[in-house]
């Protein structure tokens, strides 16, 4: 029996040590493939048993043209550069690393939240241009508080939960929109679920997005949600910058109808320099860094070389990302070594 082949697509040159130790005792041969166009993507795909997906954008013109993988396995939570509804029409099991970051980005959050509450980059800057005394003062007079206050979840996944732990801790009321949730795992970590996502813009004083971006998520928020929000509340996002319409956020935050933000995120990545939201002092931004930490990457990498394995030897993945595609496929025999 020939090796099972590997196709690892990226868009940069990846270590694949730590991957390649959870592959030994499989029979199986890795190729890394740099793809810069979707025509390259295509190519490496060709014949390969199992895609391994760094960041390589997947439309369904690729998807299409796959014919004998089973499986795509994806580096990171996100899965949105994967156009996972052909994967399932085409029987392609799409497979993340979820959860390899979650203490990360829900930590991420939190910091933002501390951060926009506390003015930090306002303070910060004002203090270290010498400016201590009556510029510092009007922006200490208006500092929210954190304690009593209430946060607003989009979503209670795992990283929405994590957030909702972290935030009860100092003392914040949780509430979240999530019609995916039964009712008794929100109960389970003391969170009210509300109806609609209005009630959580009106009732919020902080807002933290933790929705996955596919077709339906897209532009979920908008100018209606931003104009039901506090004037006092502030907006975070740390999960997609998609998920949210990012022209309206602009423009409600240069209307002042909410009072300020915390983004990880942007609609289209790197953003544009002179993005308006650079030049607001009331917006505090990070270039998609929630889910970076040495040991998130170490994790990541040993979550994709796992998931690989199982798939290698004919056992269904941890994390499958369309599980209705479980009907469409026949598992592989094992490829494990004698």
């Amino acid at each position: 029996m020939d090796k099972l082949k590997i196709a690892m697509i990226s868009n940069t040159t990846p270590d694949t040590d730590i991957l390649q130790k959870q592959l030994l005792g499989v029979d199986c041969e890795l190729d890394v493939f740099i793809c810069e166009s979707e025509g390259e993507t295509i190519e490496a795909v060709k014949g390969a048993d199992l895609i391994i997906n760094q960041s390589v954008p997947m439309p369904e013109s690729v998807i299409r043209e796959i014919d004998t993988a089973k499986a795509i396995v994806s580096f990171g939570h996100g899965f949105n550069h994967i156009d996972h509804e052909a994967a399932t029409e085409n029987s392609v099991m799409v497979v993340n690393t979820a959860g390899f970051c979650t203490e990360e980005v829900s930590n991420h959050a939190i910091m933002l939240i501390l951060a926009c509450a506390k003015k930090l980059t306002i303070l910060n800057d004002l203090t270290k241009a010498g400016k201590w005394g009556p510029n510092t003062g009007q922006h200490i007079t208006n500092i929210v508080p954190i304690t009593d206050q209430t946060l607003g979840l989009i979503s209670l996944g795992n990283i929405g939960r994590a957030v909702a732990r972290k935030a009860q801790a100092i003392g914040m009321q949780v509430i979240a929109y999530d019609p995916y949730v039964q009712p008794w795992i929100a109960r389970e970590y003391r969170v009210e679920l509300v109806s609609s996502l209005n009630e959580v813009a009106g009732r919020s004083d902080f807002v933290s997005m933790h929705t996955p971006l596919n077709n339906q998520t897209t532009k979920l928020i908008g100018a209606e949600f931003f104009k039901s929000m506090k004037e006092s509340a502030y907006f975070i996002n740390t999960c997609r910058g998609g998920t949210v319409d990012e022209t309206s956020l602009i423009e409600a935050l240069e209307k002042k109808e909410f009072a300020g933000a915390g983004i990880d995120v942007f609609e289209i990545e790197p953003t544009a320099e002179n993005n308006p939201l650079f030049a607001m002092e009331n917006v505090i931004v990070t270039p998609h860094s929630a889910g970076a930490s040495n040991r998130a990457t170490v994790a990541s990498q040993v979550q994709v070389g796992q998931e690989s394995a199982r798939l290698l030897n004919g056992t269904w993945p941890m994390s499958l990302v369309n599980p209705e595609v479980r009907a469409r496929i026949e598992m592989r025999a094992p490829a494990t070594r004698n």
